[in-house]
Parts: C-alpha cells; structure tokens; sequence
C-alpha cells in the first residue's frame, strides 16, 4: 500500500498549492480592448496594472469563494488524513483509506461547483458587455485541462 500511498499525498499536496494560488491570483478573467489590458480575480480588478477591490461584489462570486475555500479546507483534511496514514497505525489501514478519499472527493465536488457556477456566471454576464473576455491563468489552475480558445 506504501507505494501508492506516496505518490497520492505528493498529488494532493501539489492540488493544495494550486488552488492556493488560483485563489489568491488575480487572472481568472482577461480581455485586451483598445489598448486596455484588464484582468480580474475573485477579490480584486486590475485595468493596466492598476488594481483595486470593489466594496460589493456579485453573488456568484461570493458563492465561488465560499466553495472554493470549503473545497481547500476539505483538501487540507484529506492531505492531513494522507500524511497520518504514511507515519502509520496499528489500526486496520484500509478502513482509514476511506477517510483521505471522501475528503478529497468532498474537495474535488466543491471545487467542482464553485468552477461551474463562475464560468456560467460569467458566461452569461459578459457575452453581451465585453465579447472577447478570455478565463486567465488562474482560472486555469483551479480546473482540469481542455483545449482553449483564447
């Protein structure tokens, strides 16, 4: 069981650290328009480099907060679970496989969610304002990996 037992703390491990830095990066939405360059994160907008935090911001994007952070408290547990099952127990180890794998489940569902409910959002939101909003880097991180076309 140690062989694979590695290698999956190493994965949910480097999975922690980069919905960290999705979370805190500011790229999860770019557009370029008459020499403009404007991006924007889940907490603040920048428009060339100059970046402000709004006071008030959508629903969606609270809502994409709430569930990112539920899925990275859910992930931290799932990391903690993997790491306690590396040092080892007396009790029986494939009961406690369980645990680290509902938690990463439970992560990877809220992510999950908070995903879908931001590209929708904003989907619908920015197709009549600015047509030619692409999702950034940081949106990146935070999803599984498809062809793009910005």
């Amino acid at each position: 069981m140690l062989p694979l037992q590695v290698p999956s703390t190493a994965l949910a491990l480097l999975s922690l650290l980069l919905l960290v830095v999705a979370l805190s990066s500011d790229h999860w939405l770019e557009a370029r328009r008459n020499g403009v360059f404007v991006h924007s994160g889940l907490w603040k907008i920048c428009v060339n480099s100059v970046c402000a935090m709004p006071s008030k911001l959508p629903d969606y994007i609270e809502a994409t907060k709430m569930f990112l952070m539920l899925g990275l408290l859910a992930g931290l547990l799932s990391a903690f679970s993997l790491l306690a099952l590396l040092r080892g127990s007396g009790f029986d180890t494939m009961s406690l496989c369980v645990v680290p794998a509902m938690r990463s489940f439970s992560a990877g569902s809220c992510i999950l969610i908070a995903l879908t409910m931001f590209t929708s959002e904003v989907a619908e939101v920015l197709k009549v304002t600015w047509p030619h909003v692409c999702f950034g880097w940081s949106w990146g991180l935070a999803r599984p990996p498809s062809p793009s076309s910005c």
